[in-house]
């Protein structure tokens, strides 16, 4: 017996993996501002850091967050028939999502020197020097 409810989920499940950015294009976005001066960097990042970290005299951190929610509304039930009775399956109730993203940069005297980056949101972030 096939099921259409299973290949009909696999491919919404196979086709939200593949699309939009990856988290390589986003590294990639980053790595391209390595090397920039200070100002380019806040002009690429799209808005000033929410924190700064002076290491230094010539050494700060800089670091930008994002955090997003939002509620995945789940999907009803479908309904069998089983002899005389009707019993639901499948479905699944709704989701909080939660996605972050971090990214710090290291500005020794006025220009970029390193960059790193966690979280499961980075590739949705939008960077405003980045291409698409």
């Amino acid at each position: 017996m096939r099921c259409p409810f299973a290949s009909l989920l696999l491919m919404f499940v196979v086709a939200a993996c593949t699309a939009g950015p990856t988290v390589e294009d986003f590294d990639l976005r980053l790595r391209e501002m390595a090397g920039s001066s200070e100002r380019d960097l806040l002009g690429s990042m799209g808005r000033i850091p929410d924190n700064s970290y002076q290491l230094d005299t010539e050494t700060r951190i800089l670091q930008w967050r994002w955090d997003t929610s939002y509620i995945s509304p789940g999907m009803a039930p479908m309904y069998q028939r089983f002899g005389g009775m009707l019993m639901p399956i499948g479905g699944f109730p709704p989701t909080l999502v939660r996605q972050n993203c971090i990214v710090e940069w290291t500005v020794a005297n006025g220009a970029t020197k390193a960059y790193r980056w966690q979280g499961n949101g980075c590739r949705s972030v939008n960077l405003s020097a980045a291409q698409p």
